[in-house]
């Protein structure tokens, strides 16, 4: 309990020399001034009326306990940033992180690239494994600017995850009134949920999937293996022999039935599986495979041409 008394009762100063103290507290409980801040501004931004010191207080105590008990930051407040949007976050879905935010910007480009060997506005992207819908719901928002006609299939096989990318759909800023309407979501396992007369028309597939070895996820922080969906995480060793890789081979090697002449594929990878991923895409008869890195300098995505 901090202490903190809520406005009204004996020792109470001023509200905002409650909020102080109140956030002192929380500093204190969670090792971060930071966090602590973000906390409070996330409580105090609830509901259309303020809270009263003491309802305040109340919801910033069950928060900070969430956070103390190892549950990620992401979870407790519910919402996220990635890149413009906020998406809501819980522990069906993976956290959206800021690699992804680099896949998202590689698939943009590769998405210009090919716009800009057509006039054609209409565009048809497949986020793979959509989890909270962040890749889907980026590109239908950030390339629906320049491609008013763009067509965003958003897949997973697992139905919470895709009742949180629904959730997230219908939170997209009012602002772009068409991003809504670009985005269809689909349940299935990777290709599977797509409807057969795509083949061959898709401009760009991205993904990230699962991609952590079994013997990773044991050494994985607790923050990670205890929370977040290890369906979404953890993949088997791929025929290669390297751990983690077979949704990625899979998708690599269905993806040139998919895509038209002249798209890409761009799939979030380990470091270590790079390589690999190259391999795979040769096999599958990719014309043209490279790799991107991360803002940490590592090798982090395969981009494959047809």
């Amino acid at each position: 309990m901090p202490a903190v008394e809520a406005p009204g009762e004996p020792g109470t100063t001023d509200r905002a020399a409650d909020r102080e103290a109140l956030l002192a507290w929380a500093a204190g409980q969670l090792g971060s001034g930071r966090e602590a801040r973000w906390v409070l501004e996330h409580v105090e931004a609830q509901g259309a009326e303020p809270l009263s010191a003491a309802e305040r207080t109340r919801s910033v105590e069950a928060l900070v306990a969430r956070r103390v008990s190892g549950e990620p930051l992401q979870y407790v407040l519910g919402r996220w940033p990635f890149r413009s949007l906020k998406l809501t976050v819980d522990d069906r879905v993976l956290i959206p992180r800021p690699e992804t935010e680099q896949v998202v910007e590689v698939a943009l480009a590769e998405l210009h690239r090919i716009g800009g060997a057509s006039e054609a506005s209409h565009r048809v992207c497949v986020d793979l494994g959509t989890g909270s819908g962040a890749i889907a719901l980026a590109l239908a928002t950030e390339a629906g600017r320049w491609f008013p006609d763009l067509e965003v299939w958003a897949t997973d096989f697992s139905a919470d995850a895709l009742a949180v990318a629904a959730q997230n759909l219908a939170l997209l800023p009012p602002g772009d009134t068409g991003a809504g309407s670009r985005v269809r979501l689909a349940r299935g396992r990777w290709f599977s949920a797509l409807p057969d007369d795509l083949k061959g028309r898709v401009d760009l597939i991205v993904a990230n999937p699962p991609y952590v070895s079994e013997s990773e996820y044991a050494e994985l922080d607790p923050g990670v293996r205890d929370w977040e969906p290890r369906e979404a995480l953890v993949a088997t060793m791929g025929s290669g022999g390297v751990g983690g890789m077979a949704d990625i081979e899979t998708i690599v090697g269905e993806a040139p039935r998919w895509l038209r002449p002249g798209g890409a594929l761009v799939v979030e990878i380990d470091p270590t599986q790079a390589y690999a991923s190259i391999d795979a895409a040769r096999r599958a008869g990719f014309a043209q495979v490279t790799t991107e890195r991360d803002l940490a300098g590592r090798l982090r995505m395969l981009v494959a041409r047809t």
